[in-house]
């Protein structure tokens, strides 16, 4: 088994990953700090690279330092990187992260390479100990995007690298079993460089596939943002009457529109204070999106006005959803609640369906159903759902 080229010398590549890898850490540490704070896992993401550089110097100082420093201590602090991509990962999947059983195991790891690599030095079981581990560990990472991969390009990429990285520590592991485990870390063989470099490349590529996760998931963000109202988290003005113009311009029949407006706001505004109404706008949307489900989209029309478009049903069934939200609104406050002096809210419905409109069934023609049915719905006494005529 000869030795590869100077260029493939095994120091170098490690040396070469740590550079990269600081480099990588400072573009994802910058870009948090101009990131939303909702994207979570980035502080994690930064930091690896860190720490990873960390364990480099220490690979890379073998022969020089001692070897509890270059072998127990950098296996431990790699790993710990490792770790710290995972949870990097679960933060920005899940808004959360546990990697408590991958530290323990560390830990175990740690004890394992202390044994072979003071006590009774034996690289190939050292090799054996961190193959395996390193392995399960990219295989349950990869795990976490193979269940969440979606069209992302970024999250393609970061799954496939996971995978690879997964594969060939799992094949140094086999090569190993098959007794070509060789003599040390800085041999220069082809395995052991392969084994290296893909590392080195795993580093650079995995702060590139989180650049692209981030960003996409900023443009979502916007995209949602752009879409919502800020106070409510229901739809926009624009967003639900483009929503709306879609369904009544796509020539089918279907469809209805609701118009919400609750009852004597004014009175909560003016009696309990702006932040009071806030709430009760909150809590009001709350209870409107429980009770049209997967039925419509609800949207703010303005101040205390709500639309609700339900594409695909009919007078009957719009005046069903409409009975069930308006129930939905009514229900007291709860006694232990903020909201508990305001007693209870009430509104008055509007409803418009496609059937309704004899002249067509734009946009415009059921705004203007919805709210004559609405004017109507307020003049006969409030709290109660009118058809449009």
């Amino acid at each position: 088994m000869g030795a590869s080229p100077s260029i493939l010398d095994p120091r170098s590549i490690i040396l070469l990953a740590g550079v990269m890898g600081v480099m990588m850490a400072l573009v994802v540490f910058f870009m948090q700090r101009s990131y939303p704070r909702t994207i979570q896992g980035l502080g994690d993401w930064a930091k690896a690279p860190l720490v990873a550089f960390v364990s480099t110097m220490l690979f890379a100082a073998r022969g020089y330092f001692p070897d509890f420093l270059t072998i127990v201590v950098a296996n431990f602090v790699l790993y710990q990187a490792c770790i710290l991509y995972y949870a990097g990962s679960q933060k920005f999947l899940f808004g959360r992260s546990d990697t408590r059983s991958w530290t323990v195991l560390n830990c175990v790891l740690t004890a394992a390479l202390f044994w072979f690599g003071i006590v009774k030095p034996d690289f190939e079981m050292r090799l054996l100990f961190v193959t395996l581990a390193v392995a399960a560990l990219f295989f349950r990472h990869a795990q976490l995007y193979m269940r969440h991969a979606g069209e992302v390009f970024g999250k393609r990429l970061m799954t496939g690298l996971l995978l690879a990285q997964a594969l060939v520590a799992a094949l140094r592991f086999v090569s190993v079993v098959a007794g070509m485990a060789g003599n040390g870390l800085m041999e220069g063989s082809w395995i052991q460089s392969i084994y290296i470099s893909m590392y080195s490349f795993t580093v650079l590529l995995l702060s590139i596939a989180v650049i692209l996760m981030a960003t996409d998931r900023v443009h979502t963000e916007f995209e949602y943002l752009a879409t919502r109202d800020p106070l409510t988290g229901a739809l926009n003005r624009r967003a639900v009457l483009e929503a709306s113009e879609r369904a009544f311009s796509s020539g089918e029949r279907g469809g209805a529109l609701l118009m919400v407006d609750l009852d004597h706001f004014k009175d909560i505004n003016d009696r309990f204070g702006h932040q009071m109404g806030d709430a009760v706008l909150r809590e009001a949307v709350r209870r409107m999106q429980r009770a049209i489900g997967d039925k419509g989209v609800l949207g703010r029309y303005g101040g205390e006005e709500f639309v609700v478009l339900l594409p695909e049903a009919g007078q009957s069934e719009a005046m069903a959803i409409a009975a069930r939200l308006r129930h939905a609104i009514g229900e007291p406050f709860p006694a232990d609640s903020s909201m508990a002096v305001v007693g209870s809210m009430a509104v008055s419905i509007g409803v418009a369906a496609g059937a309704s409109s004899a002249g067509g069934s734009s946009i415009d023609d059921m705004l203007a159903l919805a709210d004559a049915a609405l004017y109507r719905a307020k003049a006969m006494g409030r709290d109660r759902v009118i058809a449009a005529a």
